[in-house]
């Protein structure tokens, strides 16, 4: 382990004592970028240190009282009540039915289900709101890890969701971090883990990574040809020098 990697792994540890653990996590990404060797004792103890950050994340989730939600923006919240009200074809709805439904998406009483907030994460999404959409999708994790024994359907949609996110965001390395340890949860089944294949595969490409990303396309072709854009894809690596 070279001074500058020990240097780098004792500030992450000071950040983490002082709780300040986006600092940490920024500092071990930048150091994970840099290191080709998986099995080096400085990518285990980067990694040994970001699962500890999510373990303090979870317990604090875990500990905290439910406190009331502040709404979002006029604005934004006008365009998202109006994309909730299309997608649950409230326009057909009675004036009472509707005036129900616009209360339980807009209350902050009540916590939302780990499906409210992946719908909420989507409306957010499709506005371009990628930093709250992973915001509502890293809440649907969390209660659906805690709630069920499984991630099942919903679960592997909230988590290629937040995959596309960071990849709208630039952040393709944090998506590699948020996806490899999924795909290898034993309780995911293979045709579940086909949208996450071909999502390593772009989180590759972003990160310049050919024959890494042609090795994930080639997979979920195996699986299901046809799937998306894979073959696609596959011919421009392919052509890429």
């Amino acid at each position: 382990m070279s001074g500058t990697e020990n240097d780098e792994l004792e500030s992450a540890r000071i950040l983490i004592q002082e709780n300040l653990l986006d600092e940490a996590k920024r500092v071990l990404f930048r150091l994970l970028t840099r290191i080709s060797q998986t099995d080096s004792p400085a990518y285990r103890r980067a990694r040994e240190m970001l699962a500890t950050i999510e373990s303090i994340e979870m317990k604090a989730l875990l500990s905290i009282t439910r406190r009331e939600k502040q709404p979002p923006p006029f604005d934004d919240q006008t365009r998202l009540i109006e994309r909730l009200e299309k997608d649950l074809d409230l326009e057909e709805m009675d004036p009472a039915e509707q005036a129900f439904a616009s209360e339980q998406w807009s209350s902050t009483g009540d916590p939302l289900s780990a499906r409210d907030l992946y719908d909420l994460a989507v409306a957010f999404f499709e506005m371009g709101c990628c930093a709250d959409a992973i915001r509502e999708l890293k809440k649907a994790e969390k209660k659906i890890r805690i709630e069920e024994s499984f991630l099942g359907e919903l679960g592997v949609s909230i988590i290629a969701l937040q995959a596309q996110s960071l990849l709208q965001l630039d952040r393709a390395f944090e998506a590699r971090i948020h996806l490899e340890p999924v795909l290898l949860e034993p309780d995911l089944a293979h045709e579940q883990k086909i949208l996450l294949y071909y999502l390593m595969g772009l989180v590759e490409q972003a990160l310049e990574n050919k024959t890494m990303a042609k090795a994930w396309f080639q997979k979920v072709r195996e699986s299901e040809p046809g799937f998306r854009d894979v073959d696609t894809r596959l011919r421009t690596l392919d052509r890429t020098p």
